[in-house]
């Protein structure tokens, strides 16, 4: 996976095209559209990973060098909406995936993101959790989950990292988080993206090329 570093003005030198106006097909897609009707982050991380694989297979296919810096990839579409929910999470969410995808194409590795967010997304309703009636607890925990998830499958201790839902502890923001549904809608969105952040940590091998970009 080629590792980007992250920062507040990520590029959203990003921009919009005709389609991101457009009815977006994802939150009808099975196994996953409920969990992009409820997390502007997971749905972000979708469309980054789509945009960022097919940019990874063309440059590879070119014979070109990997990109290392988000500012390469200037022109892409984020495709945001207002109805999808924060933006600034949308857009972490696009970078991750960005992040992700770019890695597998370039790679040569399979479009995994639909099984992974099919997988992450089973059995979620569509419809908020009690004491969660915007989903802001529940994005926000499979925001932080994801990056958790990610950072402790490249730790090095993968052996200790949960490899299903009910294995991983939910971690509360402390004192934030008062009522015991809020804490609920929280930490299901915490699990899941804990995994899915630990499915990209994996993604990781001794045979591919890590690049880190300068910051």
């Amino acid at each position: 996976m080629v590792k980007f570093v992250i920062s507040v003005a990520i590029v959203f030198a990003l921009t919009f095209s005709a389609q991101a106006r457009e009815h977006d097909g994802h939150l009808n897609e099975p196994g996953a559209g409920a969990l992009f009707t409820r997390s502007a982050f997971a749905h972000g991380y979708r469309h980054g990973y789509e945009a960022g694989y097919h940019v990874g297979n063309v440059d590879i296919n070119m014979a070109r060098g990997p990109r290392t810096k988000f500012k390469e990839f200037k022109g892409l579409p984020l495709g945001y909406e207002r109805s999808f929910g924060p933006k600034k999470s949308f857009e972490l969410g696009f970078a991750l995936g960005l992040e992700a995808g770019y890695g597998d194409g370039y790679s040569g590795k399979m479009f995994r993101a639909v099984d992974t967010l099919h997988m992450i997304g089973e059995s979620l309703n569509a419809s908020p959790g009690r004491g969660d009636p915007d989903n802001t607890l529940f994005d926000r925990g499979v925001t932080l989950g994801y990056q958790q998830g990610l950072a402790a499958s490249r730790s090095g201790t993968t052996h200790t990292v949960p490899t299903g839902m009910d294995s991983v502890k939910c971690s509360l923001p402390a004192g934030r988080i008062r009522q015991a549904e809020g804490q609920i809608s929280y930490c299901d969105g915490y699990r899941r993206g804990f995994l899915l952040g630990r499915s990209d940590g994996l993604d990781l091998s001794p045979a591919q090329i890590l690049l880190e970009a300068s910051k």
